[in-house]
């Protein structure tokens, strides 16, 4: 009876373990450590530093991020999880208008490319006319299991916009995940 009851307890505690969930909260950048081209963020121990070489070109752990194209600003944004000590940057990409943004994961101060998220929202922009703007106000990142997923909080979002494959969809029906070293679009 007791290795029955001990074989249960093992069972529940794994299948919990299994399908742990972890949520990544935004972080903003210390203005007291920062300068104008060098943004510090600091949570508890960990900390990271992104330079701004240009608007196009970011310096991130000693290594040196480039947009797609030269005329393309990258605005950066940083999530972390302090359970799993893990910074997720998605760096928006902007040339009139937002073509998606790049995902970057930063664990002890290691550098790894993730992918792209093809996706825009479809809001509208400062002059009040709807446009493709920057999605990165409207992410959810959480990692369940072995998976990461980014998931849209807005309306309607635009995926692979200015493509031949361009679409726009309701923003809570598209997501992507990162699982085995992949980052995939689900519609």
């Amino acid at each position: 009876m007791k290795k029955l009851t001990l074989s249960f307890l093992i069972c529940i505690f794994c299948s919990i373990n299994a399908f742990s969930q972890y949520s990544y909260e935004i972080v903003e950048f210390n203005s007291q450590l920062s300068s104008d081209t060098e943004k510090v963020y600091a949570v508890k121990t960990d900390t990271l530093r992104i330079e701004q070489i240009n608007s196009s070109i970011l310096e991130i752990c000693n290594t040196k991020y480039e947009a797609s194209e030269e005329d393309v600003v990258v605005t950066p944004k940083v999530y972390y999880n302090s359970k799993l000590k893990n910074f997720i940057l998605l760096l928006d990409k902007k040339v009139d208008y937002s073509i998606g943004c790049d995902v970057v994961s930063i664990k002890n101060n290691n550098y790894q490319y993730l992918g792209e998220l093809s996706v825009a929202a479809y809001t509208k922009d400062e002059n009040g006319r709807m446009n493709y703007n920057s999605i990165l106000p409207f992410v959810s990142i959480v990692k369940v299991s072995d998976r990461m997923i980014f998931s849209f909080e807005t309306p309607l979002v635009v995926i692979y916009p200015g493509m031949s494959e361009e679409a726009t969809l309701n923003g809570r029906d598209v997501y992507y995940t990162y699982s085995k070293s992949k980052l995939e679009l689900f519609k």
